[in-house]
């Protein structure tokens, strides 16, 4: 059944994808309007996101782009943005309202606002995507989430905060003792939020 499940979300994400190639593109990023909500759903599914993330399915998104469209992009994850691109394909089959690098408000002393990745007003969900190629990278990606878990605390807007690494040709040191190393509760300011860190292949 969660098989079934997955086969499902990967379709919905493929229809998404579609959609992506239709976006005007500036300077080699591809630009993101608010998306358009074409269903009407009350639930928006953090957990379900959560396994899915966890799941195989980006990596079964992949092979298919490598069978079936070896000349597109997406058959080489390669960059971040291209990693965003999916996953926010993916995050909208659960989390409708679901924002691409919406800018937060300036914390309190700081000179520029936070700009997380991902964000749903209505899930009170934060995502942020990273990229790992090599051991220095994923250094400091430890570095960044560290930060990222400081910052982003001191917003009230969310109660899940979703760290996503995806490894690019590189085999991250021990990913399940980092992931526990980030992933639970945590208390900024006395704003209390729920943390995961999920790293894949």
């Amino acid at each position: 059944m969660a098989k079934l499940l997955e086969t499902k979300a990967i379709q919905k994400v493929l229809v998404e994808i579609q959609e992506i190639q239709k976006l005007v593109s500036v300077s080699g990023r591809v630009q993101f309007s608010p998306p358009v909500l074409h269903q009407t759903r009350k639930d928006y599914d953090v957990k379900r996101l959560i396994e899915l993330l966890r799941g195989d399915w980006l990596v079964s998104v992949v092979g298919y782009f490598i069978n079936h469209r070896p000349a597109s992009s997406y058959a080489k994850l390669d960059d971040e943005y291209k990693v965003q691109d999916l996953i926010y394909c993916l995050g909208l089959t659960q989390i409708p309202d679901l924002q691409y690098e919406d800018p937060q408000k300036k914390n309190i002393g700081a000179l520029t606002s936070t700009r997380v990745d991902f964000s749903s007003i209505a899930a009170k969900l934060f995502l942020e995507i990273k990229l790992a190629n090599s051991g220095h990278i994923a250094k400091k990606i430890e570095a960044e989430i560290s930060e990222d878990i400081v910052k982003y605390g001191k917003q009230k807007t969310f109660q899940t905060l979703i760290f996503f690494i995806y490894c690019y040709d590189y085999s991250f040191p021990n990913p399940r003792e980092f992931e526990r190393g980030f992933t639970g509760t945590h208390t900024i300011e006395g704003h209390q939020f729920e943390a995961f860190c999920i790293i894949k292949p």
